[in-house]
């Protein structure tokens, strides 16, 4: 998802605060006030499932601009067989501001993908509203860069795979998981930087 200001994204407006994000491949939070989130996201009401298809909404933003900070998807990083799947429990904070925050739970790695689940909650007494852009822009939206230097964009997002052009709102004390999957597999104990939307980028290290 992507997070409007003004995340498949996003916006929450609290206060001075107004936040936008998307679900797992759309925008979710863009930081101006002045921009509305593009129609685009679905509905999650305490969705604890990692926002696969079919399962419940996941929540993620987007960059507004949708800039072409990487080149084409690149193949795994690693070369020869392919190893076994794994999954890496991470828990590292995205974005943590006024009691709403945007979580990466964890990294499964399978068939030469990365799979990153991410959650949006709202632990505010306020609504956030988030929404998910067109499928076009989601996928251009979120990035890994791999130790390498190569930047890689998603194949496959929560948004674009089941709610691109849609909106809804995470209500307080309510949570939204969404994914987002990558053609490549970051090689085991170095590090990637993950560009999720606009949120801060994250450094992160599967061992």
């Amino acid at each position: 998802m992507k997070r409007y200001v003004g995340l498949l994204g996003v916006i929450v407006v609290t206060a001075s605060l107004a936040v936008v994000g998307a679900l797992g491949g759309a925008y979710l939070a863009d930081r101006s006030a002045s921009r509305q989130a593009d129609p685009t996201a679905g509905t999650g009401r305490s969705a604890t499932g990692s926002g696969d298809a079919g399962r419940g909404p996941s929540g993620s933003p987007a960059r507004s601009e949708s800039p072409a900070r990487s080149e084409s998807p690149t193949p795994s990083e690693s070369s020869g067989e392919q190893p076994a799947p794994r999954t890496y429990r991470l828990d590292k904070v995205i974005y943590d501001r006024a009691s709403m925050s945007v979580t990466l739970l964890s990294a499964e790695t399978t068939g030469g993908r990365l799979r990153l689940n991410i959650r949006y909650r709202n632990d505010s007494s306020v609504t956030w509203p988030v929404s998910c852009p067109t499928v076009a822009v989601d996928l251009v939206s979120s990035q890994v860069t791999l130790a390498d230097g190569r930047a890689v964009r998603p194949e496959r997002t929560w948004c674009a795979a089941t709610r691109a052009g849609q909106s809804f709102s995470i209500e307080p004390g309510e949570q939204v998981d969404s994914w987002a999957v990558y053609p490549t597999v970051p090689r085991t104990g170095s590090s990637f930087v993950l560009s999720w939307y606009d949120f801060p980028d994250l450094r992160v290290r599967l061992r």
